[in-house]
């Protein structure tokens, strides 16, 4: 338990790895809680004890269902619970949303959906023998049936272009568009069009929201470096860096390392628990 939470990482099923970047057990034994969550990639949550919802930039409060599917966000997500709590999460790689679900990313992106609308019976299924599990080895196993089964209707996902693109936003701290639209031959309108469908985002977005990301793990991992050395000379001045922070991270700067700040020890945790098979894509997302 730290910082009033438990959190553990989990590997997929070797035949998931390249769709479902990692699991990971959440649980809270308080009565509430408010977290702030980054901008993500979409995820996939069982939710068996306790109730929440999310807040979507400063949209309105949205429950979430005990089973949900969770698009790609490009603004950071407040979220609400009345514990106890246990959420067993499963983040989706670009190629996974592509190949598990096929339907168009921005469609779903910063919204919450009903899993069973989607997935039908096979989400309820996977709840119940995760309410039900006596270990967490068990939790895990019934996420792999899951996906498992997805798989077995499998679309055929774009890999070339995920693979170039994951590339591109994992392999520089401020990711230029015009790399991205070289490295994949395509026209620009091509590459957002594909980028929309896939990230749920256009090129733009996903090169801002992957800059301020990355600063946040620098920040997070050398917090007596100061802003400058996690901004990485990417950012305009220190206002800019504050402004894009708030919206992709959902705090300031100064806030995100305050003492006791959950945040630091989610990357603390993640860090000791870092596995072998997790993506480089989803160290910053």
């Amino acid at each position: 338990m730290s910082a009033g939470f438990s959190l553990r990482y989990f590997s997929p099923a070797a035949p998931l790895r390249a769709w479902v970047s990692s699991y990971y057990l959440f649980e809270v034994e308080r009565p509430h809680m408010t977290d702030t969550l980054r901008a993500e990639l979409p995820q996939v949550r069982f939710m068996w004890r306790g109730s929440g919802c999310f807040r979507y930039g400063h949209g309105v409060e949205v429950p979430m269902p005990r089973a949900a599917l969770c698009g790609a966000t490009s603004v950071a997500v407040q979220f609400d619970a009345n514990g106890p709590l246990s959420i067993f999460g499963a983040g989706l790689l670009p190629a996974g949303w592509a190949a598990l679900l096929g339907a168009g990313a921005s469609e779903f992106a910063n919204s919450l959906t009903d899993l069973e609308d989607v997935a039908g019976v096979a989400a309820r299924r996977a709840l119940d023998r995760m309410g039900e599990a006596r270990s967490p080895r068990e939790i895990v196993a019934a996420a792999d049936a899951f996906f498992l089964l997805l798989s077995l209707q499998a679309k055929s996902p774009p890999l070339w272009f995920t693979r170039a693109t994951d590339s591109w936003l994992a392999g520089s701290i401020d990711p230029d568009v015009n790399l991205l639209i070289e490295a994949t031959g395509m026209s620009a309108r091509q590459v957002e069009r594909l980028a929309l469908r896939v990230y749920g985002a256009s090129p733009k977005l996903l090169s801002r929201k992957y800059r301020a990301l990355q600063a946040a793990v620098r920040l997070g991992l050398n917090p007596d470096a100061g802003w400058e050395s996690a901004a990485g000379g990417v950012f305009y001045d220190q206002s800019h860096f504050i402004r894009e922070f708030k919206t992709f991270v959902g705090m300031t700067p100064s806030q995100f390392v305050a003492k006791d700040s959950p945040w630091l020890a989610r990357l603390t945790i993640a860090k000791r628990q870092q596995l072998s098979t997790m993506p480089k894509l989803n160290m910053v997302s």
